[in-house]
């Protein structure tokens, strides 16, 4: 199929995940147009990577009803990557992370439905699931998000099946899974990681090291989502986006990082009160199973975590700070 006609507005598009995917559906031919608060962390990235993006930049706020309409305007499909995120971010600017979070879902959608879109692709996470009953995590299991954040994204998919019930806009869902690679920010773990030992630094376990996750190399969670657009089945659908291979506890996880890089190094391990979760809602197994991602879309993740972590210490562009304005 001819995409170089179609045009894709990514919010969040200078983000982490939002870069990305604009780097992969641009590949495809598909016209980018990007809006965010800033272009900043996506301009170091491109540097870092070597990219050159030809996307169109739209500075603006997703809270901003005039500015977002206007981004929208002559797209033909829509990718919201635009939130607040991480678990301590959010909890600790609750308020504005309902906000931006929910209001913002409902202020593209409004938007999608006076422009005539297509289809919205909605990034939501695989926190929605909370403390999963059972493990791998289909989409069908149950959601209870135990975390602020895990109850905006939910939110946020439940407005877009709204959306399509009254207005008949279609829709996507996709739950990352413990997405990583160039261009993340340190509070999650696989940056945080990486940074430490990188800077001759133990890496920092918090509580017995035990938990479980599933993580999913950057590249191929954009490709998930180039897939759920270019694909006929992906309408008015759910999807799990990750690598559903090789789950690894995170005291593993870090002595992996430690090997990969060469250092003479050893985890140190903290309390669950120095992290950015509270225990009570700390998730202890994340795994997803992707088997409708596979088979409605042949999706299949390339990149092994050796693979993917080597990627991320040779572009070394791991931000300190979240990609705000």
């Amino acid at each position: 199929m001819d995409f170089n006609d179609k045009r894709v507005l990514i919010t969040g598009g200078g983000g982490f995940i939002g870069s990305h995917i604009a780097a992969n559906l641009e590949k495809k031919g598909f016209k980018i147009r990007l809006f965010d608060l800033n272009f900043d962390n996506l301009d170091t990235l491109c540097k870092k990577l070597g990219y050159c993006s030809k996307a169109e930049k739209v500075v603006g706020n997703i809270l901003d009803t005039i500015s977002l309409a206007s981004a929208v305007e002559g797209c033909d499909y829509v990718v919201h990557a635009a939130a607040m995120l991480g678990v301590k971010n959010t909890e600790q600017k609750s308020l504005e992370c309902l906000n931006v979070n929910i209001l913002g879902a409902i202020n593209i959608l409004e938007a999608c439905v006076k422009e005539g879109v297509k289809r919205i692709i909605f990034t939501s996470s695989s926190e929605v699931y909370g403390e999963p009953v059972e493990c791998p995590i289909k989409e069908t299991n149950s959601t209870s998000p135990v975390s602020l954040y895990g109850v905006s994204k939910l939110a946020g998919e439940e407005y877009m099946k709204a959306y399509q019930k009254k207005y008949g806009l279609e829709f996507s869902i996709v739950r990352f899974f413990n997405v990583y690679g160039p261009g993340q920010v340190a509070e999650f773990v696989m940056p945080r990681f990486i940074k430490n030992v990188l800077n001759n630094e133990p890496p920092v376990v918090y509580g017995s090291g035990n938990q479980i996750r599933a993580f999913c190399f950057v590249e191929d969670a954009a490709e998930g989502v180039s897939q759920v657009l270019t694909e006929g089945n992906g309408k008015n659908q759910i999807f799990n986006i990750g690598n559903d291979e090789e789950s690894i506890s995170m005291k593993d996880l870090a002595e992996k990082v430690i090997k990969i890089s060469g250092k003479d190094l050893k985890p140190q391990f903290a309390s669950m009160r120095d992290s950015d979760r509270e225990e009570s809602r700390e998730i202890h197994r994340r795994i997803p199973t992707i088997y409708q991602a596979r088979q409605l879309l042949k999706y299949k993740p390339q990149f092994s975590l050796e693979q993917g972590i080597r990627k991320v210490i040779e572009a070394d562009c791991i931000f300190d700070t979240w990609h705000t304005s």
